[in-house]
């Protein structure tokens, strides 16, 4: 048998939660804050206190995330499972066979290194890979790095572009559906 070497691909800083967590987590933490504040801030230091109490809120949810959720994740394919590769975990592997698609930004015609991956399994499981960056600079290392990405994930899984969704475009997420024409 012959000995094959894939590429591996490492994506950092990625989150393996879906998108929406980041807004449950800013409504239970923040609403209690700001109600607290309301009942005894506010009446010490005024509007400057509540703008002051939103940056503070602001950093300190960016610090949690960062600190708390951030991964490296390691992806990489072989003939027949992709595997990804968490660091100090398991590694997890997926047959082909088993991806239904993904969604992706079209990293292939537009220059962007925002990780915004959900790959959907057929048993209705979706692995959801999403960059914790807010930086708007595009990596030119990092953007190339997720075009050879999409490029060979294509290849290996045999997909083209089908579509694109509108409401994750709206929502800043990968929007191109990448599957099986059939």
């Amino acid at each position: 048998m012959q000995n094959h070497k894939y590429e591996k691909f490492i994506l950092r800083p990625v989150t393996t939660l879906p998108h929406y967590v980041n807004y449950i987590l800013g409504f239970v933490v923040g609403v209690p804050l700001f109600v607290i504040y309301g009942e005894t801030g506010f009446r010490y230091f005024g509007t400057y206190g509540l703008i002051f109490t939103f940056f503070v809120f602001g950093i300190i949810m960016l610090l949690l995330i960062n600190f708390f959720m951030t991964k490296t994740i390691i992806v990489y394919f072989d003939q027949v499972f992709l595997y990804i590769e968490e660091k100090k975990k398991e590694l997890k592997k997926y047959k082909k066979t088993d991806i239904s698609g993904f969604y992706s930004y079209d990293y292939e015609r537009v220059e962007k290194s925002f990780i915004s991956i959900q790959i959907n399994l057929s048993n209705g499981k979706n692995i959801n890979l999403t960059d914790t960056s807010t930086s708007q600079t595009i990596d030119k290392e990092k953007a190339e790095l997720l075009r050879r990405f999409l490029i060979t994930a294509k290849k290996e899984l045999n997909f083209s572009l089908v579509t694109k969704n509108s409401l994750r475009s709206i929502q800043k997420l990968g929007a191109c559906w990448y599957s099986k024409l059939e």
